[in-house]
């Protein structure tokens, strides 16, 4: 196959009359793996030009996803996201996580599926985005067997598949989030790159942060949210609801968000979730009880088997400020076995996580090696008082587990 420039080819597909097609994705809700399967196009579409491969060598298909694969690494030459080995920065360690899984779930979805569409007048230009090439793929890609153009529609489906990864970093189960797609504006998912671009930043130069991790995830799913001063710390769009991870159970992350497959407020469409306490400094504050003194070798035990009141029900209610209002607060709402009900703004309890510790019996940690004050969790939400609680002596926190969550209105 000869070699040719790719403002040659399209001279010579535009004398036969045929006009060079670009590429970019239909509107409409897509989940992440049609999103790769709307980037194959690109990738088919080269190997649809490098041609037959040679018998007992590695194909050009699986030759180009490797170096996919090596882009959305964390720790080869050609990542483009690349961590240490070691990262001892909490929130910088979970991204890097998240990075390596998602990296590799894209990968798979790609080398799963059957040889898809190619367009053979496919012809654009791709931005250079400095994404490398493995040693292998530069011969390839750069090689007789190659044209131009071609290194233009690789370096695009890179590119959209970095964009991809980097866009569902912020959540848990990113494989179930719908995203919607306008078709209207840049190609593919380009449109997030400035959002990717402070996102990184701020990863790189500073850590992960819960604002960062949000903001996000805003600009891929809900891009026209109300404006608040905190920026809230979860919302409603067209197709669901983001919210802390935690909230579902299962392992405890750290800033990583959930996908729920429903809306709190159905009347709704892009909602805000606001914190009871936008200002947590300005907050009303009072006092609880003095706590129980507790032995070391009780400190995981607390509180005791005697009876207390068990929480039967849990749910999760809504409510505003005003009926046209398009920001929400969010309530835990809990029911216990005595009869009574108390309710705690998600907005503060997602904050207190993010300061929370689980204790654990190391030796060598000092903490379990001496006398403690202790407070009951329940003891804690059962205070009359509204507002915020503190213990001027200190305290550990003791909880129960509570039942599966569940959504409702208020």
């Amino acid at each position: 196959m000869s070699t040719q420039t790719a403002g040659s080819s399209s001279h010579r597909l535009a004398g036969l009359g045929i006009l060079p097609h670009t590429w970019s994705l239909r509107s409409g809700v897509y989940t992440p793996r049609e999103l790769v399967d709307g980037f194959a196009p690109l990738l088919e579409t080269v190997v649809h030009h490098l041609g037959e491969d040679s018998a007992n060598t590695i194909s050009a298909r699986a030759s180009l996803l490797n170096n996919v694969a090596s882009n959305l690494a964390t720790h080869t030459r050609e990542s483009t996201l690349p961590f240490h080995n070691d990262v001892p920065d909490l929130s910088r360690r979970e991204m890097k996580e998240q990075a390596e899984r998602i990296g590799r779930t894209l990968v798979n979805w790609a080398r799963d599926a059957s040889k898809g569409p190619f367009e053979p007048s496919l012809n654009i230009r791709s931005p250079c985005e400095n994404h490398l090439l493995t040693p292998v793929n530069v011969d390839l890609m750069f090689g007789k067997r190659s044209q131009p153009h071609l290194m233009q529609l690789f370096n695009e489906y890179m590119h959209q598949m970095v964009l991809l990864r980097d866009a569902l970093l912020p959540f848990r189960n990113f494989d179930e989030v719908l995203v919607p797609i306008d078709g209207k504006g840049t190609r593919g998912i380009r449109d997030l790159e400035p959002a990717r671009e402070r996102f990184l930043t701020t990863l790189i130069t500073k850590s992960a942060t819960q604002s960062s991790v949000l903001d996000l995830a805003k600009t891929l799913l809900a891009p026209i949210l109300p404006q608040t001063d905190t920026g809230g710390y979860g919302f409603q769009y067209e197709h669901g609801c983001i919210l802390p991870s935690f909230l579902s159970g299962g392992d405890t992350h750290f800033h990583l968000l959930e996908y729920i497959p429903t809306k709190i407020e159905p009347l709704q469409q892009d909602v805000l979730f606001e914190y009871e306490f936008p200002d947590y400094y300005a907050a009303p504050r009072s006092e609880i009880s003095v706590g129980s003194l507790v032995q070391p070798g009780h400190l995981l035990s607390f509180p005791s088997d005697s009876p207390s009141p068990i929480v039967q029900k849990a749910s999760v209610a809504s409510s505003s400020s005003a009926p046209s209002t398009s920001i929400f607060q969010l309530k835990l709402q809990l029911e216990l076995n005595n009869g009574k009900r108390l309710g705690v703004d998600i907005g503060q309890i997602a904050r207190g996580h993010r300061y929370a510790y689980q204790a654990h019996t190391d030796k060598s940690t000092d903490v379990l090696n001496q006398n403690a004050i202790v407070q009951s969790s329940l003891d804690i939400l059962l205070q009359p008082e509204w507002g915020l609680i503190t213990a001027r002596q200190g305290a550990f926190m003791s909880s129960r587990p509570c039942s599966q969550l569940s959504l409702s209105q208020s």
